[in-house]
């Protein structure tokens, strides 16, 4: 028989309380039982602890050495497992977070905002990278990603669907007179997250596909400049329509070719585990996706 941290627990009490009736109000646990537990910890140490009697409790030679030297370790223990529950469970601590610098610059920082507005007590150690990262070398607790996932161990929850839409400046589309199908692009400015310009765009009403193939006239690798750039009239871009949804709305940029689209690519929140997650991260994963649902 193994010998039980529990019953060690129970030991220690009975003697600090001078009684099994004691012991049994405070541990909250049957007389009967501790009684039970004392009888399985002597026979798992393979002697005689005490003496007991309905009166008193009195130790033996073992016993005295036994509680000589476990009672501060199992105090510390005590001790230690409540300060770890309480780590668990309270709203305090750090998230460490990594997200792609595109969707932490439109929605993601702002959502961590208004997070940490709400719950002071906890920081937040953001990673901001458009790098895949290994999520548990870096002791990640959540992760935005975008399209493929690589990390099938952990669990991932589609938050969003991006769909790319081409838009442009009300300047520039009058100076190009418009398009009216995905071939016009070819001799146009068109602005780039690298040298390989490849744009899949699909028509919503007719399912024909085309890929656009050319040479971009300006190459940037930061979605946030790339709009901007297009809000500037320096051509057009091919970029996630919620990204550049407020734009449309003021009028600072125009959607063009409106039936042709990107893929559908979703976006994850990714966390390690369902069933043992600290409160702070339940309550953050939550947090995010209710701020997607009213905000994004």
């Amino acid at each position: 028989m193994k010998l039980s941290i529990d019953d060690l627990l129970i030991f220690v009490n009975v003697i600090k309380e001078g009684s099994i009736v004691k012991a049994s109000t405070k541990l909250s646990i049957p007389s009967p039982t501790i009684s039970r537990r004392l009888t399985q910890l002597e026979e798992a140490i393979g002697g005689l602890l005490m003496f007991r009697s309905s009166r008193k409790i009195t130790l033996t030679t073992l016993g005295q050495m036994y509680i000589a030297k476990f009672t501060n370790l199992v105090e510390e223990f005590v001790e230690t497992a409540e300060n770890l529950n309480d780590y668990y469970k309270k709203l305090s601590g750090t998230i460490k977070i990594t997200a792609p610098i595109s969707l932490t610059h439109q929605w993601f920082g702002k959502c961590i905002f208004s997070f940490m507005k709400k719950y002071p007590d906890i920081k937040i150690d953001l990673m901001a990278t458009n790098k895949v990262v290994d999520l548990a070398d870096m002791n990640i607790d959540i992760a935005i990603r975008v399209g493929d996932l690589t990390d099938s161990s952990w669990v991932a929850k589609r938050i969003l669907l991006s769909k790319n839409i081409l838009c442009t400046s009300k300047e520039y589309l009058e100076r190009i007179g418009g398009c009216a199908h995905p071939i016009d692009l070819l001799d146009k400015n068109l602005i780039n997250i690298n040298h390989n310009l490849s744009w899949s765009l699909t028509n919503k009403t007719q399912n024909e596909y085309y890929e656009v193939r050319s040479i971009p006239c300006l190459v940037m690798d930061d979605t946030e400049l790339i709009i901007e750039a297009a809000k500037e009239g320096m051509g057009i871009c091919f970029v996630p329509s919620q990204f550049v949804k407020k734009s449309i709305l003021k009028g600072e940029l125009i959607q063009i070719l409106p039936d042709w689209i990107g893929s559908a690519r979703p976006i994850y929140l990714i966390f390690k585990d369902r069933n043992y997650m600290p409160n702070r991260v339940r309550i953050f994963k939550e947090h995010i996706e209710n701020y997607v649902d009213l905000n994004v």
